[in-house]
């Protein structure tokens, strides 16, 4: 990649398209039965007082798949690991998501994000979640840019997707259309169908609440977020058919070794 212009960044990085509004489309009366739900979830949804965390057994019986927080900044969520494995336990689909943190550099980010997953990527997209207000040196698109670029040279084979919101995405990324070739899982709390950034064409995945029972799903924690997949639990299972499997394979090119990750 280029160096950035004096006037801005040159054509290999993406384009800023004139803001367009898109309209408010109310969902057929029968939307909200026919959309597969899904929770996702952090460290906040285990109560460190207590020895059991997240009973995903008891979640599976009530949902196929689930979202779990990898981390923020430079930081994996304190719950990860043992929340990854149990949820592959007890047979759910698994996506991880990342709170991209504007005081740390994107592509650090990124190699610690790929460092804590392992070998086990999960079946679901790395969801890059945009919605930082911390106000750091490295706020904006530009740096998401590099934070997904990195992500995809880390894991070639791994596809990404994009977590924001409405307002946000147009206040900070408004027509910049590299990010419409990833999915996109959109945060609207309401009981219509989400606005979408024109740049996509349509949603993925809905966060339609932060207020659901969290004890229907298992967690300690009173409340939880749920999410409508764009689809039937059918079509939720046809996306996602297999788990993955990441290997790490070292290659000695002269006195030099090279670290590859290979995800089937």
């Amino acid at each position: 990649m280029t160096a950035l212009g004096i006037i801005g960044i040159t054509d290999t990085m993406p384009t800023q398209q004139p803001f367009q509004p898109d309209p408010i489309i109310q969902p057929p009366k029968d939307f909200f039965l026919s959309r597969f739900m899904l929770p996702d979830v952090s460290f906040w949804q285990d109560d460190p007082t207590t020895p059991q965390g997240i009973n995903f057994t008891k979640m599976a019986q009530v949902t196929r798949g689930v979202i779990i927080r990898a981390g923020q900044n430079l930081w994996e969520d304190i719950r990860f690991k043992a929340s990854w494995s149990n949820a592959k336990q007890a047979g759910l689909v698994r996506g991880s998501y990342w709170f991209y943190d504007s005081r740390a550099n994107p592509k650090r980010q990124a190699e610690k994000w790929v460092d804590v997953l392992g070998n086990d990527p999960g079946e679901m997209e790395l969801w890059c979640d945009f919605e930082d207000r911390y106000g750091g040196a490295f706020t904006g698109w530009r740096h998401w840019f590099d934070f997904m670029e990195r992500l995809k040279t880390l894991l070639p084979n791994k596809k990404l997707g994009v977590y924001t919101g409405y307002y946000y995405w147009q206040e900070l990324a408004a027509g910049v259309t590299y990010f419409a070739q990833y999915p996109l899982w959109i945060a609207a709390y309401n009981s219509t169908a989400p606005r979408v950034p024109p740049i996509w064409e349509n949603w993925t995945f809905w966060q339609f609440t932060d207020n659901g029972d969290g004890s229907l799903f298992g967690v300690e924690s009173k409340n939880i977020d749920l999410n409508y997949f764009n689809g039937t639990e059918e079509e939720f299972l046809a996306r996602y058919p297999q788990p993955q499997t990441q290997a790490t394979l070292i290659a000695k090119f002269g006195d030099t070794l090279v670290e590859y990750r290979r995800v089937s």
